[in-house]
């Protein structure tokens, strides 16, 4: 009899491990298995208004931003700085509606800028300063106007003290999002240092100086990125590049010879680049033509030429213009930029989709993890814009049970400055399994900037975000 127990024990031993398995199965599958989705999402034929993109017209034209998420603000140093030491924070907010600007949700470019010419006889630098360094009172084709002395010691010490006061007002709050390297050259451009005057051009030490005070004054502020003049060469490490040109064929090529085809910094390794045209068809996102060009890693902008009229590159050069467009990746245009009228026309449509970044949703895929008993979700996004999101805004999984009530909340781990144009990153989002999302559930998406005052609307076919800025991209009803 024992013989046979021991003869036998091995498979009853099996058998038990059958009907073991066989009860876990029927415990789990039923329900999880019935979990498993594919849903494959289009993108909309409308680019979404987003946030730190698109046109930035000067601030001091209300009408003319009122469409707009980013205005312009060229701030002469006089107006910063009347008196020495006292920096005019209210005047500077009454003149270019800041507060309203605030309210509203808007960010800016900042310029700072020294000499701009005009009709007129005037000092874009304070009089108590030209008092004490070098400089001199011009008139030539480009207008009237003071250049200053941009070597001089004591008007380099009180360039430092009002730029640091400047990034302290600035540091206070996110309105400020893009400061643009100006100050040196008429329009803080750079590049007419010595175009009427030779004599005049500072020396390389001289510029090096002007640059680093500005990288010192914002290096703390996160929310603030750095673009350099395009004159300037190369910029340093994590500067971007901006240079009003947009619209001259040979200005942006030369442009992009001299900057943006090259990587803003040794140390810096770019994000693989999969795309050029929004309006081309996406490519393989393995292809990484763009890889070590600047607009990978950092911000470009800039303003449309003043040499030709806005209408002429709306309408007849509007092929030129979006060409000159999709191969600078540009992410904003402005002060020069369409008005408030021009903005409704159709090349001003087509401009704006493509400038900055554009993502959607284009696939998710649910799954059950049966060893962690978790329902997975994976997201696919892309990027069919022609520039990154430089800025890694949380991206946060919301799910609702069948009466709308939100069980679980994640931040998914996707780097959005990752997401290059073309390009696809999958990531995926997890909660607990339970009886009650087989009674139905619900999925939403929202990526809303740290202070929680902005939301990036995906350019999701058929989906709109709500006041909190999360899409509903997923709905299941009971499943029996």
């Amino acid at each position: 009899m024992k013989s046979f127990f021991r003869k036998k024990l091995p498979y009853i031993l099996i058998a038990l491990e059958a009907v073991l398995i066989a009860g876990i199965l029927l415990y789990i599958v039923p329900g999880r298995f019935r979990l498993y989705d594919i849903v494959l999402y289009d993108a909309a034929e409308k680019v979404p208004k987003n946030p730190l993109i698109g046109y930035a017209p000067p601030a001091e034209r209300e009408k003319d931003c009122r469409r707009t998420d980013l205005v312009f603000i060229m701030l002469p140093f006089s107006e910063w700085e009347p008196e020495e030491g006292v920096f005019d924070t209210a005047g500077v907010e009454e003149k270019y509606h800041i507060e309203k600007y605030r309210e509203h949700g808007k960010h800016a470019v900042l310029r700072f800028v020294c000499d701009v010419p005009s009709q007129k006889s005037h000092r874009d630098v304070p009089d108590w300063l030209c008092e004490v360094s070098g400089g001199r009172e011009y008139e030539d084709e480009s207008g009237k106007g003071y250049a200053p002395d941009y070597g001089d010691e004591t008007f380099l010490r009180a360039h430092k003290e009002a730029l640091d006061a400047l990034a302290a007002w600035c540091n206070k709050d996110s309105f400020v999002s893009y400061v643009e390297i100006g100050s040196l050259g008429r329009n803080g451009d750079w590049n007419t240092l010595d175009q009427f005057d030779p004599d005049s051009k500072p020396s390389d030490e001289i510029l090096l100086q002007y640059r680093e005070q500005y990288e010192e004054a914002f290096s703390e502020d996160e929310d603030i990125l750095l673009l350099a003049s395009a004159a300037a060469d190369v910029p340093a490490a994590g500067t971007g590049s901006w240079k009003d040109v947009i619209g001259s064929g040979t200005a942006v090529n030369r442009w992009k010879i001299s900057t943006l085809d090259k990587s803003a910094g040794p140390d810096q390794t770019p994000a693989p680049v999969s795309r050029v045209p929004a309006d081309q068809e996406v490519q393989e996102s393995g292809e990484t033509s763009g890889a070590g060009q600047l607009w990978t890693m950092a911000p470009v902008g800039g303003g449309l030429t003043g040499d030709i009229p806005i209408d002429s590159l709306l309408m007849d050069d509007l092929s030129d213009t979006l060409n000159q467009i999709r191969s600078s990746h540009i992410s904003y245009i402005g002060p020069g930029c369409p008005d408030r009228e021009q903005q409704k026309t159709n090349g001003s449509e087509m401009i704006l989709r493509n400038v900055g970044y554009c993502l959607y949703l284009s696939r998710l895929q649910t799954t059950v993890d049966f060893l962690r008993d978790e329902l997975l979700l994976h997201f696919t996004f892309n990027n069919i814009g022609n520039a990154p999101m430089y800025r890694d805004w949380p991206v946060i999984m919301y799910i609702y049970d069948r009466d709308g009530n939100c069980i679980r909340t994640q931040t998914l781990d996707l780097r959005l400055s990752g997401l290059m144009p073309g390009g696809e990153i999958t990531v995926t989002g997890s909660v607990l399994y339970s009886k009650s999302l087989l009674d139905g559930y619900s999925v939403g998406l929202g990526i809303t900037s740290p202070d929680g005052r902005n939301h990036i609307t995906f350019a999701q076919k058929g989906v709109l975000p709500d006041r909190e800025g999360i899409h509903l991209v997923y709905k299941r009803s009971k499943i029996r």
